[in-house]
């Protein structure tokens, strides 16, 4: 990917050191070893099953609100992808004989809801969210791409947030935040964001 410009190089510049936290995870380190426990393993894919299909009425609705042409392009490309995606997870779950309807943790239930809160809030708060959410995820996963073989058993959960199509759609959600003047609502709904996804892999990682 480039170089990050405009609003996203400051937002990302103000949360250098949790923004390392996040790649530093022990997690995202146990993952890339091939160290993680099968419980953690289990415990994400649950929680992030139900993250993801909250995402995806963040996501439409968010679309519901762009501004143009170009932005519905970008997030319907998004909404698109949420389909392999889930059938990825529902795939793992039962070969690992896991039941992913289960009662989601109070944590997502927040982290969720704050999703469908920054799109009500207006297009410039929403599309920050989206970034910060996903940009996340691809630093995350790259990372473990970075240090695993193609034989791991998380292939294709890595492929699926490293790809360079993922990275291709965080360049331009990056490109629709640029739009948007930095202002400290932005500034605030990144922090929380990093907040909420350190918070996340912490829950998971047990």
């Amino acid at each position: 990917m480039g170089a990050v410009p405009e609003t996203t190089r400051a937002l990302l510049s103000g949360q250098e050191t949790a923004w390392k936290l996040i790649l530093d995870h022990p997690f995202v380190a146990q993952t890339s070893a091939g160290t993680l426990p099968r419980a953690a393993f289990d415990r994400w894919l649950a929680e992030d099953y139900y993250f993801v299909r909250s995402f995806r009425a963040f996501l439409a609705e968010l679309t519901a609100i762009a501004p143009d042409d170009q932005a519905r392009e970008v997030l319907a490309g998004g909404l698109a992808a949420l389909v392999p995606e889930l059938e990825l997870f529902e795939a793992a779950a039962a070969d690992r004989g896991l039941d992913l309807d289960v009662e989601p943790s109070l944590l997502n239930l927040g982290y969720t809801s704050y999703l469908a809160a920054s799109a009500r809030a207006g297009w410039p708060l929403g599309i920050t969210v989206l970034w910060a959410v996903e940009k996340a995820y691809y630093d995350a996963w790259a990372s473990v791409r970075d240090t695993t073989g193609p034989d791991t058993q998380y292939a294709g959960f890595i492929a699926n947030w490293s790809s360079p199509e993922f990275a291709a759609y965080v360049e331009q959600l990056g490109v629709l935040v640029d739009r948007e003047e930095l202002t400290a609502d932005l500034t605030a709904a990144f922090d929380r964001v990093v907040r909420f996804e350190l918070a996340f892999w912490d829950l998971v990682a047990g």
